[in-house]
């Protein structure tokens, strides 16, 4: 049985690494623009019904049909000619293509200890004069073969180095007090990711990988670090439930709830430098995986098609 959700949530992750921004989502649809151009994803079970045909229908913009299978002759004849349809061999390229370019994910495993630590501590607030430094890999090949057998019965490795922003931010709270901290924005996916480890850093990584460039370049990056940090704080516990505040008035005790999580007025990014982060990217027989190569984390474990037992 396909698990729906997660299904839609990896069409949303394709939306975006192809330069769309989601505006809607619901009744086996999603709708996406970029550039003014609005593109519809219309998502059908093991036989398109006439929920399917009536979204296309009503759809303006680019309409693409969403199928688990490869679709019949039967099914051509009955859609117009300008719908696109992409079924399980298109899917599984586009998706399997992100997977790749991307390098890491944000999974949901992200914050996890690692399986393995840094051989020694060193200072993190190390000095560059080139603003561009290189995390030092702690998982070899050696250990990447046998997590990803583990994972996903690996059968192909890639070493990537993996472009980051590092930025410092400094957040004043809503009671007036000051949070700072360090956070890393992906230069190709522009996920955001909170790594309070220790790092060494190399001039050069000494086995064979591949140096991704960035997708996203430099000015471009402060803006999208604020926004995906906005939306990383609104996923944390303390600023999910409003919080009470009280008051008198008029001899009554008054209790107001307020939101409490920082605005874009609220937080201040530096830009520190450019990190490029060793990652393994395996494939396997059943499925994919992606593991820092300088933290141990795993950071994905995807299927392309998940699902539910």
């Amino acid at each position: 049985m396909i698990n729906v959700k997660n299904f839609c949530q990896i069409l949303e992750d394709v939306l975006e690494y192809e330069g769309y921004n989601l505006l809607m989502e619901g009744e086996g649809k999603l709708v996406a623009e970029s550039d003014g151009e609005i593109r519809n994803l219309i998502i059908a079970g093991p036989k398109v019904t006439d929920r399917e045909f009536k979204n296309l229908k009503e759809s303006e913009g680019e309409r693409i049909l969403i199928l688990f299978e490869e679709p019949d002759e039967e099914l051509w004849r009955k859609l117009p000619e300008d719908v696109k349809v992409w079924g399980r061999e298109e899917l599984i390229r586009r998706i399997g293509e992100m997977t790749f370019e991307k390098s890491i994910f944000e999974g949901a495993t992200e914050g996890h200890e690692g399986l393995f630590g840094p051989d020694k501590t060193v200072d993190f607030e190390l000095k560059h004069e080139h603003k561009e430094s290189t995390l030092k890999p702690i998982v070899n090949f050696d250990h990447a073969t046998e997590l990803g057998e583990k994972l996903v019965k690996g059968f192909r490795y890639r070493l990537e180095v993996v472009p980051h922003y590092r930025f410092k931010y400094i957040i004043t709270l809503h009671d007036g007090r000051e949070e700072s901290g360090e956070f890393y924005l992906n230069g190709i996916s522009g996920f955001v990711h909170f790594w309070n480890l220790p790092f060494e850093r190399v001039a050069d990584i000494k086995r064979t990988h591949f140096k991704l460039e960035p997708k996203i370049n430099q000015e471009e990056a402060a803006p999208r670090a604020m926004r995906s940090l906005l939306k990383e704080l609104k996923t944390l516990d303390e600023f999910k439930e409003k919080k009470p505040e009280r008051w008198e008035e008029d001899g009554a005790i008054i209790v107001e709830r307020v939101d409490t999580t920082p605005t874009e007025d609220d937080i201040e990014i530096i830009f520190r430098e450019m990190v490029y982060v060793p990652m393994w990217a395996i494939e396997g027989t059943e499925g994919i995986a992606i593991v820092n190569a300088a933290t141990g984390k795993i950071e994905r474990v995807e299927s392309v098609f998940s699902s539910n037992s």
